[in-house]
């Protein structure tokens, strides 16, 4: 599949950057970027300049995330496709494609409540990729930085989210997920934009007004010994786990969740499956994984504890 789009960055807002930054740097195994100004935080996972950026604020939350278009063609197109959809264009100024190291930058505000960022020429780092934590780095390339997962309160956000992603954005749905979970119902919807399983996922929740709509980030490696490796440190730094290791029913990906200083968690997985332009296995899921992804509190009830790292 020819990448007409990728998942470029997620901009973060934080609390306590502070803690944010050990644990992206000593958990997650990402490699600081160079500031986007004063108190902004860059992280990087390849060659690119950034793929993550921070900044203190009053929320823990994201506050957008970008797509990269190869060519000033389809950046025009995209934008007429976003004005046909109904959707306000804010054209990005200097300061702001400067921030974000990009050469175009025009922004619209997602049914989720985030801006989705449409971005040309995300820039080349200057130096190459290195990070002690993941020597072999991440998984990227045509397939953008990974995929993000944003949350909806009600049936009616979640029919425009996904209309947003098919019709404005000119995603394409992978599958779906529907499933009980005591007395609510779980519906999450799965998009793909290259070869990438989903860069972008909207599930649908109760929840109230305000709640936090990032549901996690994706940071994919090339083995499932660096998914063990980064759920060992941790278990080491006493990092809070929402998930044990397990394998996504869907998309395949070995992963494990853990808990992120402000809430929102990343998944660090392997394995992920890639689709093509023949894909032609759009249907519906009635269970998150196929085996794993506990939460710590099952295994507790089960064996009578947590896991630690040894």
């Amino acid at each position: 599949m020819k990448a007409e789009l990728e998942a470029a960055y997620v901009g973060l807002q934080s609390k306590d950057p502070t803690a944010l930054r050990r644990y992206l740097a000593d958990v997650v195994g990402l490699m600081p970027g160079e500031p986007a100004g004063e108190g902004v935080d860059t992280w990087r996972v390849d060659g690119k300049a950034q793929r993550l950026f921070v900044r203190q604020g009053a929320s823990d939350d994201a506050v957008c995330m970008g797509f990269e278009v190869p060519d000033d063609a389809r950046f025009d197109a995209l934008l007429e496709r976003l004005r046909r959809h109904g959707c306000p264009i804010r054209e990005g100024g200097a300061d702001l494609t400067s921030a974000r190291r990009v050469r175009r930058l025009a922004s619209v505000q997602a049914p989720w409540g985030v801006d989705v960022e449409v971005v040309a020429g995300l820039a080349d780092a200057p130096m190459p990729f290195a990070s002690a934590l993941m020597p072999r780095g991440f998984v990227t390339g045509a397939q953008g930085f990974g995929h993000g997962v944003f949350a909806v309160g009600n049936a009616a956000d979640y029919e425009a989210a996904r209309r947003f992603a098919i019709d404005g954005l000119g995603l394409t749905l992978s599958d779906w997920l529907r499933m009980p979970m005591g007395e609510i119902e779980l519906n999450v919807s799965f998009f793909h934009c290259n070869p990438r399983h989903h860069s972008l996922a909207i599930a649908c929740v109760p929840m109230p007004p305000g709640a936090q709509r990032l549901h996690h980030i994706n940071f994919e490696v090339p083995s499932v010994p660096d998914v063990g490796a980064a759920f060992e440190r941790a278990l080491r730094t006493g990092t809070p786990l929402a998930n044990t290791i397990g394998q996504h029913a869907n998309d395949q990906m070995v992963s494990f969740y853990s808990v992120s200083p402000g809430g929102w968690r990343v998944e660090i997985g392997a394995c992920g499956r890639v689709v093509g332009d023949d894909w032609n296995d759009v249907r519906e899921y009635d269970r998150i994984s196929d085996w794993g992804h506990q939460p710590p509190e099952v295994l507790v009830q089960m064996f009578g504890a947590a896991p630690t790292a040894r």
